[in-house]
């Protein structure tokens, strides 16, 4: 047999390895990409699970030894209204994680399916190339030494010999390498199904913990508003929240003054908004500014705000142009924002539940800074919002348009 009846014989058989030796699909390179970028997204996320889990944890084993000691109602609920603040954090956390690792899963999947249908594209090739040397012509070396008719001839059949060699090697041992790793993407989708099965464990027991949370805190409030006692300390300690936000506003007017940051804006420019303030959130007004008694007891209270009664998760916005120098929970007033407007003027927004903002951000009219919620409050879904010049509060019925 010649060399050019040689070729024409197995030029089929090589080009459709050659074609089976180029890659398929998407680049490794940017699969390679898209799984690190994806690891490096589940990592930080357990990273930041694991900083809110060791709160809970934190949180739960001070309360359990606070609760035996204290005495103020409304430390009491604050405490409630972290753990119960933190739970759903966590909840939303791994929520996030588990739609990683489906993720993870989904892209695990599609690659040992790619990998099992390559290995087998390339054990179909060896097969066909092994029944081409042993059974359809077994003596073909044969016939490549003694059939030349001159050295050249015999010289380049035995380089398209090496060359069917090299590549039958070549084709070995890539089908070697695609099976370890099928075999190790199938034992990293096993895992990963095994990491969410955990985390959807997780994500029920916390649930079940979330929902007594919710449960404790309402007979909590139950017994705040049908007994005299309870509710008079109630009010006592929400006297007390409102003499610490004189202090906080105190101590933000004093750096003001010290430091006169050039990022504020000018006080006349909040003091023009009288009269033409939007509300920070849609809902009725349930309770004024100014001295309130109470129908049922007759106590009386100074309210240094308002209070829009809103669905929870309703958007509470900015008012105004301003500068975030409070993001934390104060007793009585839950989780809390204020806003420096400059000139003197601050915003503070109360019972907030998820914070969009962070301390030092500057926020523009309109930007959604939080949502509506229930920490703090003894009256349900509401935000509190006060208005204040220096430390003198004033009343934002005045400032709000009509």
């Amino acid at each position: 047999m010649g060399l050019r009846r040689c070729i024409r014989r197995r030029w089929p058989l090589f080009a459709g390895m050659a074609l089976c030796l180029l890659p398929a699909g998407a680049s490794p390179e940017r699969a390679e990409a898209q799984q690190q970028s994806l690891e490096k997204r589940i990592d930080d996320q357990q990273k930041e699970l694991e900083r809110i889990r060791n709160e809970i944890e934190k949180h739960r084993s001070q309360s359990q030894k606070l609760n035996l000691e204290e005495k103020d109602v409304l430390k009491r609920l604050s405490r409630m209204d972290k753990e119960i603040d933190l739970s759903r954090q966590f909840l939303r956390k791994l929520e996030r994680q588990e739609g990683l690792f489906v993720e993870r899963i989904d892209s695990l999947s599609s690659r040992v399916d790619v990998e099992d249908s390559l290995l087998a594209r390339k054990k179909a090739v060896l097969g066909s190339r092994l029944r081409q040397m042993y059974v359809r012509d077994p003596d073909y070396r044969w016939d490549i030494l003694l059939g030349s008719r001159s050295l050249e001839e015999a010289f380049s059949r035995y380089k398209f010999a090496r060359l069917a060699a090299e590549q039958d090697a070549a084709l070995i041992g890539e089908i070697r390498s695609r099976k370890r790793t099928f075999e190790r993407e199938q034992a990293e989708l096993t895992e990963a199904l095994a990491d969410i099965v955990v985390v959807r464990k997780e994500r029920e027991d916390e649930a079940r913990k979330l929902e007594r949370g919710k449960n404790e805190r309402q007979a909590m409030l139950t017994r705040i508003r049908g007994a005299k006692s309870e509710h008079a300390n109630a009010i006592n300690e929400l006297e007390k929240a409102q003499a610490e936000i004189q202090s906080v506003i105190g101590r933000l007017e004093e750096k003001r003054l010290g430091d006169r940051s050039p990022g504020l804006p000018s006080g006349g420019d909040f003091a023009k908004l009288k009269g033409r303030l939007m509300r920070p959130v849609d809902g009725k007004i349930v309770r004024g500014f100014g001295q309130i008694k109470h129908p049922k007891y007759g106590t009386v209270t100074f309210n240094s705000g308002v209070d829009i009664g809103a669905s929870g998760g309703a958007p509470i916005r900015a008012v105004a142009t301003g500068v975030v120098e409070f993001v934390d929970w104060i007793d009585g007033y839950g989780k809390c924002i204020i806003l420096n407007h400059g000139g003197g003027y601050y915003t503070l927004y109360a019972h907030v539940s998820d914070t969009f903002i962070s301390q030092g951000q500057t926020v523009s009219l309109n930007d959604v800074i939080a949502e509506v919620g229930d920490t703090g409050s003894l009256e349900g879904y509401e935000c509190h919002f006060e208005i204040r010049q220096s430390k003198q509060a004033l009343n934002p019925l005045e400032w709000f348009s009509r």
